[in-house]
C-alpha cells in the first residue's frame, strides 16, 4: 500500500499527485477501523479513497478545506503505483 501516490484531480482542474505515507496510512485506518487496506483495494468505495485521498494532500501540504468542503471540489482519484527503482 505504501508503495503508491495518488492523483488527485480538482473540480477546478488542478491536480496534485501525492503519496501515502505511513502517516497518511495510518490516519486512514483510524478513520476506517473496520476496513482492511485489502478490502479496501478490493472493493473501492467513493468515501474511503476521498478521505484517503485528503489526508495525502493534506500530508503533502497541499491547501485543502475540511473535508466536506475538500469533497465539493473533489473531481477524480486515481491509484498510481510508485515505479521500482531499476538494479
Amino acid at each position: 500500500m505504501i508503495g503508491m501516490n495518488l492523483k488527485v484531480e480538482m473540480a477546478d482542474g488542478t491536480s496534485h499527485v501525492v503519496p501515502v505515507t505511513y502517516k497518511v496510512a495510518c490516519a486512514w485506518e483510524d478513520h476506517h477501523p473496520q476496513l482492511s487496506w485489502q478490502r479496501f483495494l478490493e472493493d473501492l468505495r467513493f468515501k474511503p479513497l476521498a478521505y484517503l485521498a485528503w489526508e495525502a494532500c493534506r500530508a503533502a501540504g497541499v491547501p485543502t478545506k475540511p473535508f466536506g468542503g475538500f469533497l465539493d471540489n473533489l473531481g477524480e482519484v486515481s491509484i498510481v503505483p510508485k515505479e521500482k527503482p531499476q538494479e
